[in-house]
């Protein structure tokens, strides 16, 4: 999250607490990767697997239709769904995908482990007390509310939906819903690739090293939604307030004690 300033010119101390307040969301998770969408070869068979369980509508364009979304929150009161979309790796039968607390990348939810084969599925059930279950058995405990996803791969090396977990690199993919494109998963019936539906496209070697063809870990997840992006002129604002009240309550103190 970018640290956003301002310069009042009221009073020291309302400018610094103005500062303190804005500025202390630097510290927070990003719930946008704000960059450039990354290139892909062309002819990169992750646009062949999103071509093939794709049935109407526009499709879905590997680089043009890329999300800027890095973190999420359940939006289902049944929880979410995750399936196995399509994993062309030589670390497949390795890999590991899954969830990560937004407020502590460490907590992590393993939903697919190892030699998942594509259209597996499992149930991914969030609870009001922070624990996480997956297909009923409990996987986490202590998220907070958003959560981005993982991969972790035998080179122990772990890549994050957030790009600032990965150095700054891209090394995955997000693509939300449209409303419109109807998509078939294999064996399941077809529906529409609605917006509280995103898939997952991770490159699973360092970004400086790999081909960037981001079909090394494809995972299709519903019953999700973006989290929300904090708008840095409220916060802005609240603080400003904050300032002012103080001023003016000294203000009055002074004008009393005289």
């Amino acid at each position: 999250m970018k640290c956003f300033s301002s310069i009042a010119t009221v009073g020291t101390t309302l400018v610094a607490l103005g500062t303190v307040m804005v500025c202390s969301n630097g510290a927070l998770a990003d719930p946008l990767n704000d960059r450039p969408k990354p290139e892909i070869p062309t002819g990169t068979s992750l646009q062949t697997i999103l071509d093939d369980i794709t049935v109407s509508g526009p499709g879905i364009n590997v680089v043009n239709n890329q999300s800027k979304f890095a973190l999420f929150d359940n939006t289902s009161a049944s929880g979410a769904i995750g399936t196995f979309v399509a994993e062309i790796a030589g670390f497949a039968p390795e890999n590991q995908f899954g969830l990560y607390s937004a407020n502590n990348p460490n907590n992590k939810a393993l939903i697919f482990d190892g030699p998942s084969k594509p259209f597996d599925q499992a149930f991914i059930t969030f609870f009001d007390n922070g624990d996480i279950k997956v297909n009923n058995d409990l996987v986490a405990t202590g998220f907070g509310d958003s959560f981005g996803f993982y991969l972790h791969t035998p080179e122990n090396n772990t890549f994050y939906t957030e790009d600032s977990l990965n150095n700054g690199n891209p090394q995955a993919l997000v693509y939300q819903g449209d409303n419109v494109t109807e998509l078939k998963l294999d064996g399941l019936d077809s529906g529409t690739f609605v917006d509280t539906e995103f898939i997952f496209a991770f490159e699973d070697k360092l970004f400086s090293s790999t081909d960037k063809d981001y079909n090394d870990s494809v995972v299709h997840l519903s019953g999700i939604k973006p989290a929300a992006v904090p708008e840095p002129m409220t916060i802005l604002g609240s603080a400003l307030a904050l300032g002012f009240g103080g001023l003016f309550k000294r203000e009055r103190s002074k004008r009393q004690k005289n």
